[in-house]
């Protein structure tokens, strides 16, 4: 090391011009009188404009489509050739898709917390949701939800259901249950979702006894396909003792590869 400071540039755009520009709305309609103050600059013409962040701005219609697309889970450069195919003058970027989403969820979440908000969109969207929280900070640990139209289906179909959980492919590296439903005609459709703090029996435990709660005594499933998750296997045998537990061979063969690859 030198001892010397590094010198970080901020990004600032500043240099300095001259140039200033006098504008004042006239009275009589929506026009503008512009007078030139000094017309010097000490820079040369830009020869494109994809740097200027006045440029890049969206239309009132590109945000509007922006937000539907991001509804939809588009990605955001898909997005941004989206905009592009439609504007062959559109010079925007991905830092502008990234700002103009941000600024959107910011606007939606309308000063709530992250939770919050999640159990507001939850409710709106007709869902039925269980949480527990942490005894001394009286944070959510764990949160079990299943869409209201999911449950007559599950009625119905309870015979067969498939179990998966996923970790570290969520922002928090969460483990996330999924669990999977399968109609007399081999379809499958979707029952619920837990998340967790962690992947123990307990929390397993705690999901499914909320599972057990919305369906029928006598109508309890007969077959539950999982991978070789052993807090998940004991976790069944406690709630759903007269189920039989398959293993997904695939799952596992899966599962293995990754693990000795690693």
């Amino acid at each position: 090391m030198s001892g010397k400071k590094e010198v970080k540039s901020n990004g600032k755009k500043k240099c300095n011009c001259p140039f200033l520009l006098k504008g004042k709305k006239l009275a009589s309609d929506d026009n503008w009188a512009l007078k030139v103050i000094n017309g010097q600059h000490n820079h040369p013409a830009a020869q494109h404009l994809e740097g200027h962040s006045f440029a890049r701005r969206l239309t009132k219609e590109e945000v509007n489509m922006l937000i539907d697309l991001s509804k939809s889970e588009v990605k955001p450069k898909n997005i941004l050739h989206t905009l592009q195919n439609r504007d062959i003058h559109n010079v925007s970027t991905m830092k502008t898709i990234y700002n103009a989403r941000y600024k959107y969820k910011v606007v939606e979440q309308a000063g709530r917390s992250q939770i919050q908000h999640l159990m507001s969109k939850l409710n709106e969207h007709n869902y039925i949701e269980w949480h527990r929280s942490h005894e001394d900070t009286d944070c959510i640990t764990d949160l079990f939800w299943v869409h209201r139209s999911t449950i007559e289906l599950l009625r119905a179909f309870p015979c067969v259901l498939i179990m998966d959980c996923t970790y570290k492919t969520n922002k928090y590296r969460y483990p996330l249950l999924e669990i999977v439903g399968v109609t007399s005609t081999n379809l499958t459709f979707c029952v619920g979702f837990a998340l967790f703090q962690f992947e123990r029996e307990d929390n397993y435990v705690w999901a499914l006894e909320k599972l057990k709660t919305i369906m029928e005594d006598k109508m309890l499933p007969s077959v539950i396909v999982t991978d070789r998750e052993l807090a998940l296997m004991n976790a069944i045998r406690k709630i759903f003792p007269t189920a039989i537990n398959l293993l997904c061979r695939w799952q596992s063969i899966k599962q293995s590869i990754f693990f000795f690859k690693v």
